[in-house]
């Protein structure tokens, strides 16, 4: 093996890790802790409101919001609970593991990179590599609140699975590499964006 092959980030793999660790159902809160406000239970995470240690002149475009969980070695759903979209894009989906961690790709956005899947409710696509790869889906009416749920399908040692269900409505399965470990998680546009995950189920494949 090179030294150049030694040292380039590879995705991670379930093979790697014990089954029984999926990480905890909750958003990350020493991630982006400084635009970032979690609650008490870890389930709800808003951006805002302001923190006095942020001081930088302006803020991001996009805040990347990740959760603690990283999912392999079965089948899994839970919803993403969108109260507060402020009428403004919103983000919601899953990233692949690296060994070095996430790609986000530019701006925060998830979405942006080729190892992202994000929901955008208030257009109804499913996004990644910055271009919409299901359009035509259910929005929020309101533009402002609503639910988007993940099914993932992950052998541990076969090609996987996922979909967005929204509004009853469910996209079609997106292919995903043998083994992967999968990051829930979302990104936020605008100041007062609120999100809570629910209804997480794990069962064997």
């Amino acid at each position: 093996m090179s030294e150049e092959s030694r040292t380039q980030p590879s995705l991670l793999e379930a093979s790697a890790l014990a089954e029984s660790d999926i990480g905890t159902f909750e958003w990350d809160r020493e991630q982006y802790a400084d635009l970032l406000t979690v609650s008490a239970d870890g389930r709800t995470v808003e951006w805002g409101p302001r923190k006095p240690e942020y001081t930088a002149k302006y803020y991001p475009v996009w805040v990347p919001a990740p959760t603690r969980l990283r999912l392999h070695s079965g089948r899994f759903q839970w919803t993403f609970e969108v109260e507060e979209m402020a009428e403004a894009q919103i983000g919601v989906g899953f990233l692949l593991l690296w060994d070095v961690g996430p790609d986000w790709g530019f701006y925060g956005y998830l979405g942006a990179s080729s190892t992202a899947w994000s929901y955008d409710p208030s257009t109804g696509d499913v996004v990644r590599s910055t271009r919409s790869i299901q359009s035509g889906l259910p929005t929020f009416a309101n533009r402002r609140s609503g639910e988007v749920s993940v099914r993932l399908h992950l052998p541990r040692n076969a090609e996987g699975s996922a979909s967005f269900l929204v509004d009853g409505v469910e996209t079609q399965r997106f292919p995903l590499p043998t083994g992967a470990v999968i990051l829930p998680a979302a990104c936020f546009l605008k100041e007062s964006q609120r999100v809570s995950l629910s209804r997480f189920e794990r069962s064997p494949l």
